[in-house]
């Protein structure tokens, strides 16, 4: 799958940065009408129709201290743990089914660590903001920390986690794929912000990343569990008898969704009307040199010297 979501996210990729996502990527962070708080129905939805089997995983779990006097915290991860309401509901679910796992087994409630994780650019002010607030209107749950990486590098010292929980988020790559970017390769995605639709070369190389990705994650993820300890992921997929071009299986789906051909269209049109430009300038941001970028909209507007046939707009 593409990079690009259907969460408010801000993003700027530059020459220099080349694909790699890990220092400029992160949710719209903040609590405004804009903020990924505010504009994450979607995931909230995916979470609740899994809630049935994260905590059926979790009654299947062993219990690791079978007596108060020699128990340990249990350590728990939100991998890719964004801000908002999904994210301290994520931890309040698990936490509140694995004590009353150890009551009901054996009569004591272990202490808890929760670990929130994700990107150095994720807003972790508002996620702790929120996390106080709840503090101070019950007894507290858990003891919190802000862990800053990528999850597709080591995290957590070896045998930490007792349970470690990614929803909804690992379709996010490390970086965009070299040859996505790169004009001359047979795999140029033409700017394109979506693979929907995509010739066979962009797609391969996307799953190819991907799989390296997802492997790269597990492999970290081995190190950090505890034996024993569960690993819960939630992640979009497609039936096997779709082909990986076609992203959203119908056109009516196509249709609706706010990152296919219709998206392209509309910053091209922006482009060349120049409502990109005028807003640079009423923002007062420098118009002078060859490349412009205009951060948090992902949008790389590239001039060269001739007039409007020359603009080029890509989504990077």
């Amino acid at each position: 799958m593409d990079s690009s979501q259907e969460h408010p996210t801000s993003c700027c990729i530059t020459k220099e940065t080349g694909g790699a996502l890990h220092r400029v990527l992160c949710m719209q962070g903040g609590d405004d009408d804009s903020s990924y708080a505010k504009n994450s129905e979607a995931p909230a939805s995916a979470i609740s129709l899994c809630r049935p089997l994260l905590l059926k995983a979790i009654q299947s779990m062993k219990v690791f201290f079978s007596n108060k006097d020699e128990a340990e915290s249990l350590r728990i991860a939100d991998l890719g743990c964004a801000t908002g309401y999904n994210t301290l509901a994520t931890i309040d679910m698990v936490v509140d089914a694995l004590r009353q796992q150890y009551i009901n087994h054996c009569g004591f409630e272990p202490e808890f660590e929760a670990f929130f994780s994700d990107l150095p650019s994720n807003d972790f002010n508002s996620l702790f903001r929120s996390l106080s607030n709840i503090a101070d209107k019950k007894t507290k749950q858990y003891y919190a920390a802000g862990v800053p990486g990528s999850f597709y590098t080591r995290l957590f010292p070896r045998g930490k986690l007792h349970v470690a929980v990614s929803l909804s988020a690992l379709h996010w790559l490390s970086q965009i794929p070299d040859a996505v970017l790169e004009k001359t390769s047979a795999a140029w995605n033409k700017g394109r912000v979506w693979i929907d639709g995509a010739k066979k070369e962009v797609v391969e190389a996307y799953a190819k990343q991907s799989e390296k990705d997802l492997e790269d994650f597990l492999s970290c993820r081995k190190e950090e569990m505890v034996q024993g300890g569960m690993l819960f992921l939630l992640m979009g997929g497609r039936p096997a008898s779709q082909q990986p071009e076609n992203q959203l299986g119908d056109p009516d789906s196509r249709a609706k969704h706010p990152f296919t051909t219709s998206l392209d269209q509309a910053w091209q049109d922006l482009i060349n009307e120049n409502n990109l430009l005028r807003w640079r300038r009423n923002a007062g941001l420098d118009r002078r040199g060859d490349e412009r970028w205009v951060q948090h909209s992902g949008v790389h507007e590239e001039h060269g010297g001739g007039g409007e046939g020359n603009k080029e707009m890509r989504w990077v």
